[in-house]
């Protein structure tokens, strides 16, 4: 094992590995991923859906939403190129995604919206049509339905597997079981990281390793203060349409994975860090009531996963906490859509700070402080 990197990555999720194949494809630099979890195992990557909302968001203003469209755009050439050098099959849903307004004043509230906005990628469904066209719907809740064509899904596991692979083919070494304990730092010379295996000393640290991204931080002197909130899934056996798009109510995501199998999962579970049985039957009797087909459809298995929220300011944190130091880290349930643009940032923010030499200003966050409440989410 070596004993030096020029970068080191915190986090093999799926923003700390868009990040080292970003670097990977622009940088000739000895790269090292430490993930303290096995190559198997996953956080809050395992607690999204991929479910990638732009179009659908009602805030359209700000650098969030910029980001959004970025980050979407890039996935349209990200993915085939993956694939392309790797041969993973990612899948990817290109059906866009279906919005199924539940109640007459959301109905009333979104078709207003719409004419002001009179955006050509959203279209607006009746409610005959949206029973007509899906009748696996509960018609009892369908007020109408915004179908925005341009939103997409991919599989986070997947996508993170050839993050991984195609940054190792680049020379990207992923070290796993590979916990940090401890960052020195003394002035401006290279940090040095004790690990569990040993002693790492590096040129440039980025830290995005979610929740394991708060202690490191605060062993720099730069608090970055995340919360866990709970992410919880549920998989049925359930033969869906092949052309079903990604469909939504209520705070709830149903995702077609393949002919034979369906996900469903909630886009805010609250302020809580740990889950229960009670909260996996309330989200099975609630996505019943939505999709009554779920009532008798085999549950297949149930995951969950912590996503790091930050505490004090809108999410993520993307930002210089010294010269030698990067955080890209609490993106809450937007960390699979913002990969790609994350990746892109933290690319450029390295090569100006390295054209420009030590001692750069530290850079202020990328977040839009408006867009922090954005009534949708891609979790």
């Amino acid at each position: 094992m070596k004993t030096t990197a020029t970068i080191t990555i915190v986090g093999a999720g799926v923003i700390g590995a868009a990040i080292a194949y970003e670097l990977s494809r622009a940088l000739s630099a000895a790269i090292v991923v430490l993930e303290a979890r096995s190559e198997t195992e996953f956080a809050a990557t395992g607690a999204a859906l991929g479910v990638l909302i732009v179009q659908l968001s009602r805030r359209r203003r700000g650098r969030n939403f910029q980001l959004r469209q970025a980050s979407l755009a890039r996935y349209d050439t990200l993915i085939p190129e993956l694939e392309a050098a790797t041969g993973v099959e990612i899948p990817y849903q290109r059906r866009g995604i279906l919005e199924v307004l539940t109640t007459p004043e959301a109905a009333i509230a979104t078709q207003s919206w719409l004419a002001t906005h009179r955006d050509p990628s959203l279209e607006w469904l009746e409610p005959a049509a949206v029973v007509s066209e899906f009748p696996m719907i509960n018609p009892q809740v369908v007020h109408g339905a915004l179908w925005a064509k341009g939103d997409r899904q991919v599989h986070p596991r997947r996508l993170t597997a050839a993050l991984r692979q195609a940054a190792q083919q680049q020379g990207v070494e992923f070290w796993y079981h590979s916990k940090v304990l401890e960052v020195k730092q003394a002035g401006e010379q290279p940090l040095q990281l004790r690990l569990e295996t040993g002693t790492l000393t590096t040129e440039y640290l980025i830290l995005a390793a979610g929740l394991g991204t708060t202690p490191l931080a605060e062993q720099i002197n730069h608090p970055v203060l995340l919360q866990p909130v709970l992410g919880q899934a549920l998989e049925f056996g359930w033969a869906a349409p092949p052309t079903l798009p990604v469909l939504t109510a209520e705070d709830l995501h149903l995702v077609p994975v393949d002919p034979q199998r369906v996900w469903v999962g909630a886009t805010v579970e609250g302020d809580r860090s740990t889950g229960d049985s009670q909260a996996l039957a309330t989200l099975r009797e609630q996505a019943s009531h939505l999709w009554p087909a779920l009532k008798t459809a085999p549950l297949l298995r149930h995951w969950q996963g912590l996503r790091p929220r930050p505490c004090d300011r809108p999410a993520p944190v993307i930002e210089q906490l010294q010269p030698r130091v990067w955080v890209a880290s609490g993106h809450y349930r937007n960390g699979i859509l913002l990969a790609p643009i994350t990746a892109q940032l933290v690319r450029q923010a390295l090569e100006e700070h390295l054209a420009v030499g030590k001692g750069h200003k530290a850079q202020q966050p990328v977040s839009d402080p408006s867009e922090n409440s954005d009534t949708k989410t891609s979790p």
